[in-house]
């Protein structure tokens, strides 16, 4: 990691020359967007369609099998031992998120929470934010920007344990 006044440079994140590239080809996009589509001939092994207006409350992947899902109602009230926050799937907003009910409990919490920012530019803006602070406070643990425990990288969850991730 190099210095360049006050702020650190990761990976050449601040460098104008890519934030530039990256702010043309988003103008491009916004100009003339596109989704991605199959091709016409794409075949499918199955086609799922859901009416997501039957969806009334947040769903949950239970363990061992994403294919396990209960509505948040079957299993309010079981005990979760550790959660995680992080990976690819989550964006900065929830850990500003996640600060705000930090501050509203007053309080540490009664589970073991993990952090982990999907990127180190998320790390440097929430840094700068004093948010790292309140999850020091609450006794989070922080672990370092990217895949983490989502994937058994960096940590692990103790055996025997019921979390609660974002991955």
């Amino acid at each position: 990691m190099e210095k360049k006044g006050k702020k650190d440079v990761y990976n050449g994140y601040e460098d104008a020359r890519t934030l530039e590239r990256r702010a043309r080809a988003m103008e491009e996009w916004l100009e003339n967007p596109s989704l991605m589509r199959a091709d016409g001939d794409a075949e499918y092994a199955e086609v799922i369609e859901i009416n997501m207006s039957e969806i009334k409350e947040p769903l949950l992947a239970c363990p061992n099998d994403p294919d396990d899902v209960k509505p948040l109602s079957e299993i309010a009230g079981t005990k979760i031992d550790e959660v995680f926050i992080g990976s690819c799937m989550t964006n900065i907003g929830h850990f500003r998120t996640t600060v705000k009910l930090l501050e509203a409990s007053g309080e540490s919490i009664p589970t073991r929470l993990w952090l982990a920012p999907p990127t180190k530019m998320d790390e440097q803006q929430l840094m700068e934010e004093d948010v790292y602070n309140v999850y020091a406070n609450a006794g989070a643990r922080t672990e370092m920007p990217g895949c983490s425990l989502c994937m058994g990288n960096q940590a692990r969850i103790a055996a025997v344990s019921t979390s609660f991730p974002t991955a």
